[in-house]
């Protein structure tokens, strides 16, 4: 096989993986609220910070069920969720956010930690 014959291919494969590498990859970069629309129930991703001094909301059984967090901007958001969780995900600075803005507060469908 003539090596002519592998360049595109290469070259296709190393773009598909640049492109991957610098949008679609997992990033712990802090997001920002002001991406929000406080009327829409679009969910989308966000990374923010958990603030662990103040804020946190449990239920009568220990679970998480709401918190406040900060994005880039310092901008400080309660986060509720529609499922209760662990204290697992204190032990992480930053976490993403699957959900959409209510006024001030967020709507979080999922929480993922970003280790």
């Amino acid at each position: 096989m003539k090596i002519s014959n592998l360049i595109l291919p290469l070259i296709i494969a190393i773009t598909v993986w640049l492109i991957y590498y610098f949008y679609f990859a997992p990033t712990k970069e802090l997001g920002s609220f002001e991406n929000f629309d406080t009327g829409s129930e679009i969910n989308q991703e966000i990374n923010v910070k958990i603030i662990k001094d103040r804020g946190i909301e449990k239920t009568a059984d220990g679970k998480i069920i709401a918190f406040l967090v900060s994005d880039r901007n310092n901008k400080i958001v309660k986060v509720v969720l529609h499922q209760p969780v662990d204290d697992e995900i204190l032990k992480s600075d930053v976490v993403e956010l699957l959900g959409h803005m209510h006024e001030t507060n967020f709507t979080a469908k999922r929480i993922s930690v970003n280790d």
